[in-house]
Formats: C-alpha cells, sequence, structure tokens
C-alpha cells in the first residue's frame, strides 16, 4: 500500500492549480472514506472534486493511490501522471507513479518515474530505496548497489536502508559485506520482522544456516503470518539435515498460502530426505508451477501416468547434468511399458545417452520431434515409480563405448597400482557448493595407502587445486582433452569402467559411476542433498555406491579417517 497524503508534504507546497478554487472540505471528506478502507466511496468522492476542479493535483494523486489499492494500477499510474504533469516540482507523485508502473510491469518506465523524483530532489530516500529495487530486479546489481549505498550514506541509521543495500549485496555475490550490512541493519531494528527476515536470507546464502534459522524464528516471533520467513525457515532446517523439522515450517507456509509453489516444491525435498517417497515425489511435482525453474517450456500435451502402450513419449532432461545422469534410468522403465521413448537432454550428453538400449532415441534440447505426450525427466519417479522399488534395479542404465574402453584400458594397465578415479569439487555457484566440495588436501590420507594409485577425474572448477600440491604427493591427470571431443563424461565413463574404485564428493560423478554400476564411495557432508536421505551407507538409486557421511558439519577429517581404513581393508583383499 502507497502511503496515504504523501503529495501533501512534498516540497511543492500547492495542491492543485492556484488559479483554481481549492476545496479542501471535500478533499478531507474524501480522505476519510479513503483512512476507513471505503475506496469505492472515496473513488466518487475524488471524482467529483475533479469534475469541479480537473486540474487539482492532489486530488488526481489520491485518486490514483486508490485506485491503486484497488488492484487497478495502470489506471492508478494514467491519474498521477497526471497529477506528476501540474506538480512538476513533487518527488512524491513521482515516487508514486514509478511504484505504480512497476506494479503494472513496466520495470522500464517505473525506473525512469524514480529518477524523475531523484531529479527533483536528489536526497529523497524512498527513490533511491526504489531506484535500487527496481534497478536490482533488471540484474544491474553495481547500479542498484551504488543507490543503496548513497542511500546509506544519507541515513546510516536507517534499519531499512541498511537492509536494503544487504539484499543487493548478497545478489552480487558479495556475501561477507552483504552479512556485515545484514547483522548491522537487525541491531538498528531487532523488532523488524522484514529485516530479520532479509538477515536471515543473507545468512542462508553465506551457509551459516543455524543463525539463519534463528532469524527467521524471530521474524515469525514480530510477525506470525510472515509466510516466506515460514519456507525459509523450513529451507534453513532442511540444510541442517532436519527434514522432518522442515516439513513442519513448510506447512505452516502452506497453512497461509495454500497454492504456494515455492513452499510445496520444498515440502517435496523434505519429504524426500526423510524417505517420505510418495508424497515427496508428489510435492516435487509442484516445482513446474514456479515461475523461471530451469526446466524446458511445455512443447506438447503432458504426460498424466496414463497407459503408454503404442504412444510416442518425450522425456525432458532438467536442471543439471548431474540430475540427467540420475534420471536418465526412467527412460528405460518408460520403455518398457510399451512407449517409443524419446529423450531429450542438453547436447553435450547426446552421446553418453545414445550408447546402449536406454530409449529409443535421443535428441538435443531444442530439436523438433513429433510425440504424443512428454514429461519432464525428474517426474519419472512420481508417474512410474513413486516408492522407489525399481530404481536399483535398472542399473546400470549406461554403459562406456567398447572402443573408448579398450583405449583407456591400455592407457591405464601401463602402469600397476589400485586404480582410484578421485573427484572434489562441484560447481562453485551452487548455494551449498561449500558443504559438499571436499579440499582435495583431503585425499593426502589415501595417497601414502601402499598400492593406491589416485587418478583425477576433474574436469574445470577444482582442477587447479593439483598444482597447488607441488609434488608432495602423486595424482594421476588423464589431460586437458578428457571429453573434449567425445562429448560430456563420454571419455569418463570409459575411464571409470577400467577403474578399481571411484571416491568422490557429491558431484555428476558420482551419478556417473552409479549409473554405470561401477563400485563407488561418496562422501557426503553432514546435511548433504536431499537425494542421499538422511542417514546409512546405502542408496536406493545405485546399489555400488556406499556413503561416508560426516559425523559433524566440516569434518571432512573424520570422513577421510574412515575411508582411508576402509581402503585399507579393500586393498589388502585386492
Amino acid at each position: 500500500m502507497l502511503p496515504l497524503e504523501a503529495g501533501r508534504n512534498s516540497r511543492e507546497g500547492p495542491r492543485a492549480d492556484p488559479r483554481e478554487p481549492q476545496p479542501d472540505a471535500r478533499l478531507d471528506a474524501a480522505l476519510e472514506w479513503h483512512r476507513a478502507g471505503k475506496l469505492k466511496q472515496a473513488c466518487d468522492a475524488y471524482r467529483k472534486i475533479l469534475k469541479r476542479t480537473p486540474r487539482h493535483a492532489e486530488a488526481l494523486h489520491l485518486f490514483g493511490l486508490a485506485t491503486f489499492e484497488l488492484g487497478r494500477p495502470e489506471r492508478a499510474a494514467q491519474l498521477i501522471a497526471k497529477a506528476a504533469a501540474l506538480a512538476p516540482g513533487n518527488a512524491v507523485y513521482r515516487l508514486h507513479l514509478g511504484e505504480c508502473r512497476r506494479a503494472a510491469g513496466n520495470l522500464d518506465e517505473a525506473i525512469a518515474a524514480y529518477r524523475a523524483a531523484l531529479a527533483v530532489d536528489a536526497t529523497f530516500l524512498p527513490a533511491l530505496a526504489s531506484l535500487g529495487n527496481a534497478l536490482k530486479a533488471q540484474g544491474k546489481l553495481e547500479e542498484a548497489i551504488a543507490c543503496h549505498e548513497r542511500a546509506a550514506e544519507l541515513a546510516p541509521e536507517s534499519a531499512e536502508v541498511t537492509s536494503n543495500l544487504a539484499v543487493a549485496l548478497k545478489d552480487a555475490g558479495r556475501i561477507d559485506e552483504a552479512a556485515a550490512r545484514a547483522r548491522e541493519s537487525a541491531r538498528l531494528a531487532p523488532d523488524h520482522a522484514e529485516i530479520q527476515f532479509n538477515l536471515g536470507n543473507v545468512l542462508l546464502a553465506a551457509g551459516a544456516v543455524e543463525e539463519a534459522e534463528a532469524a527467521f524464528a524471530r521474524a515469525l516471533e514480530k510477525n506470525p503470518r510472515h509466510i516466506r520467513a515460514w519456507c525459509n525457515r523450513g529451507i534453513a532446517r532442511r540444510e541442517q539435515g532436519q527434514g522432518r523439522e522442515a516439513a513442519e515450517s513448510l506447512r505452516g507456509a502452506l497453512a497461509l498460502a495454500p497454492g504456494w509453489a515455492d513452499a510445496h516444491w520444498n515440502l517435496g525435498l523434505a519429504l524426500l530426505m526423510e524417505g517420505d517417497f510418495a508424497a515427496g515425489w508428489a510435492e516435487y511435482e509442484w516445482r513446474r508451477r514456479i515461475p523461471g525453474f530451469a526446466m524446458p517450456e511445455a512443447m506438447g500435451p503432458a504426460w498424466d501416468g496414463a497407459a503408454l502402450a503404442g504412444r510416442r513419449l518425450l522425456l525432458r532432461a532438467e536442471q543439471g547434468m548431474g540430475d540427467a545422469i540420475q534420471f536418465a534410468r526412467y527412460a528405460r522403465l518408460a520403455r518398457r511399458s510399451g512407449a517409443t521413448v524419446i529423450l531429450e537432454c542438453p547436447p553435450g550428453l547426446v552421446r553418453l545417452f545414445s550408447h546402449g538400449d536406454l530409449c529409443h532415441a535421443v535428441v538435443a534440447r531444442g530439436h523438433r520431434i513429433e510425440f504424443d505426450v512428454e514429461a519432464p525427466l525428474m517426474s519419472g519417479p512420481h508417474l512410474l515409480d513413486p516408492e522407489l522399488r525399481d530404481c536399483g534395479a535398472l542399473v546400470p542404465y549406461l554403459s562406456a563405448e567398447p572402443e573408448l574402453a579398450a583405449r583407456w584400458r591400455a592407457r591405464l594397465d601401463a602402469q600397476p597400482g589400485f586404480k582410484i578415479g578421485i573427484c572434489w569439487q562441484g560447481n562453485p555457484a551452487y548455494r551449498a557448493d561449500a558443504r559438499r566440495s571436499i579440499p582435495l588436501g583431503q585425499f593426502r590420507a589415501l595417497a601414502g595407502i601402499p598400492g593406491v594409485r589416485l587418478i583425477s577425474l576433474q574436469k574445470g572448477f577444482g582442477a587447479e587445486q593439483i598444482a597447488a600440491l607441488s609434488g608432495e604427493w602423486q595424482i594421476e591427470e588423464l589431460g586437458p582433452d578428457l571429453d573434449e571431443d567425445t562429448g560430456a563424461f563420454v571419455d569418463t565413463a570409459a575411464a571409470m569402467a577400467n577403474l578399481d574404485l571411484v571416491i568422490s564428493s557429491d558431484t555428476a560423478a558420482a551419478h556417473l559411476a552409479g549409473a554405470l554400476g561401477v563400485e563407488a564411495w561418496v562422501a557426503l557432508g553432514h546435511a548433504p542433498d536431499w537425494r542421499w536421505g538422511r542417514r546409512g551407507e546405502t542408496t536406493p538409486w545405485y546399489p555400488t555406491l556406499r556413503l561416508f557421511r560426516q559425523s559433524a558439519p566440516g569434518d571432512w577429517n573424520g570422513v577421510f579417517a574412515r575411508i582411508a581404513a576402509a581402503l585399507s581393508q579393500r586393498t589388502a583383499k585386492a
């Protein structure tokens, strides 16, 4: 809601054309309707004033505010634009014009209005804040930060100004600066629910999940109906491995907003973490209603689980490469139902998925093909195997190309030893990467085991850590051309087929090993991704994988001490 009477307190004095009579009593009466929330009566009163005094700027402005509250931002913008034209020195009118235009979806025009307000008064804090937030929405983060920094210079004790700056810094990836500003804003306004919520979001991005949960809890103490705080407290709990507690908080959000897709999807992740598969997959389907989610746009009729015999089904990979590899098995399961199955995937994965009998055809994303029904690949469990009874039996569902496998066998067998492929680093752009990726130095505990030969499977991010070893212990590299000419993971799959063991962090390499049926050990953080569950050394996804979990957050030393002990026993038997 935009503030009432703001225009009356602007720098410009007159509320209307001074040549016209000023019907103050009528305006005050209209304001009484407006304050009481009787917006239609207020609008009728403003119309009567304007019928008599068409150039009454403040009546136009207030009429616009009431119209905005009635859910008509485009019409509100028209009215307030007229007021602004009559009062060229009124910054408030231009600010409110910007807010109406933004609500109507006209972000560029909103930014122009905010800039016009600042041209009138360069120290107008609300306009600086709104301009910064609008620029942030456009992805112009450095410009947004500059606006919020200017506001913070003008009002260093303003909690809201400092909080806006913190959020912009977070979105720009300047997490340490964001956390400092967010903590300062919370100190300035400890009872402000939205500021506590913003603090929680910044801390969540910083990986300080326990502190983030506490901030969301404080937001809910001040405003028990803050649905985003309910949802994000659930996310913070899930990222601490507290699936049941996360589900409780997310259900609190859904009690207030039953149709909120984000909360349903996050509830699905919490339920899946706890092993409540059927309910979890049903909630996970809500991702399809989240705007901007990493899913391909539908090209045809959706498959709803009905009989597939004799039909052409297009399964479409979504999200990351590891997800595509993990869920590709459902192409084979759908094929067993009598369907002709086409798998669409990123271009780099076409060759990997084309080898073997996974499906009838593999096409690159964006390729047009005839089909009867389609489904996102990660809807496979919901539609075909909600209790995950069949997913493990499908392994292996990928295989190495024989010619490549023979080539890598000749290369890897040239030197003796127990050959272990290792992978330690995921994509650092992933928010929780710090909790899943492993410093390469942790593998030192394995390098000293007699007969062990460590072979890097790392591509891209993280590979630079090898140079820092300075020859202190040995890792064999497979060369920069790995997978370059063949496509993503094609060479890697052929190399894995000739290894004695793979040891990996939670990356696509772990999924590839599992899909190939290769023996692999996966080192997991204390609160791993939902797909690995809460406990245990095994997973229904991959029978050949063994899971090594942190007993406390950050305890990679303990994980690798257990891996080293298990590896010593394993190599002794080899």
